[in-house]
């Protein structure tokens, strides 16, 4: 079982050197990263036009496949990819992954200036080492942080690159950030799409439509992720029986909480907590 959880893992993260390949929708369930280092590239997606010049980033949350993809000549390109799975062992703080997405899902190019380049691929080719380093006694715990630094540099990046926009969204946009804010604070007692809705004076269809546009996913979703990523801090950080993390999070019975744990990480909560304390080894 450990074997075969750490080579999903590895799997679970590559880089491809074909730009087609990638943005073909063969990577639905992964998160690509394109940086272009020369040429340009335009694309359709989302029913908007696109075009991206050298220096720029590119960010497709969905993976999915670019409607007439053009690429120059001369265009050279480093595209990074990470799947959902490889997200959902090693879960980021949300709130920071909520925003990101939200940004991305908006606006897929970041046009950035050399120095936050030049930060993205030195960050990329110490994901490309740790990679390699599979003989190392902690590979995965420093690959996990060579991508964890990678993806917080690239949330400052695109922050600080799409800012007008971010505070140019509107009433929808307003209300998907009060949604986040509220999940912080709610999360661990409460996960019906109708509690938050509720709370923001709004009907349970309009905050999942407004999510949706937002972060290309539902209220219930997010609802999901962020209740997961506590629930896998629990496990992993605190010395709390299942029981108590069961009753903490406001699950009817430790079989259901065992149940929602299998069913999104599938390792029941006892083999995820066993497997984060022997930090993911193979040996």
């Amino acid at each position: 079982m450990e074997l075969e959880i750490i080579e999903k893992l590895s799997s679970g993260i590559f880089f491809c050197e074909d730009i087609f390949e990638a943005c073909g929708g063969k990577y639905n369930d992964y998160l690509l990263h394109i940086f272009i280092t020369k040429g340009s590239i335009s694309f359709r997606l989302n029913n908007n036009q696109y075009q991206a010049s050298a220096g720029s980033g590119v960010i497709l949350i969905e993976g999915k496949p670019l409607e007439e993809l053009r690429v120059s000549a001369d265009t050279e390109t480093i595209i990074f990819l990470k799947s959902k799975y490889y997200h959902q062992a090693y879960p980021l703080k949300m709130t920071h992954h909520v925003k990101g997405l939200k940004f991305y899902y908006d606006n897929p190019i970041m046009q950035m200036s050399a120095e936050d380049m030049d930060l993205c691929l030195r960050d990329l080719e110490d994901i490309k080492h740790r990679l390699q380093q599979k003989g190392h006694l902690y590979h995965q715990e420093t690959l996990k942080r060579s991508i964890e630094n990678f993806t917080y540099d690239i949330f400052d990046i695109y922050t600080r690159c799409n800012q007008e926009q971010a505070t140019k969204g509107g009433q929808e946009a307003l209300v998907t950030q009060q949604f986040i804010d509220l999940l912080k604070d709610h999360v661990m007692k409460e996960r019906t799409v109708e509690f938050y809705a509720d709370k923001l004076f709004v009907t349970p269809k309009y905050l999942s439509r407004v999510c949706q546009q937002s972060t290309g996913h539902p209220a219930s979703f997010w609802i999901t992720q962020f209740a997961l990523t506590h629930m896998l801090e629990l496990l992993t950080d605190t010395d709390k029986s299942l029981t108590e993390i069961s009753n903490e999070v406001n699950f009817q019975s430790l079989s259901h909480f065992t149940r929602f744990i299998k069913n999104h990480t599938g390792l029941t909560p006892s083999e995820f907590r066993m497997k984060k304390r022997k930090g993911g080894k193979s040996t």
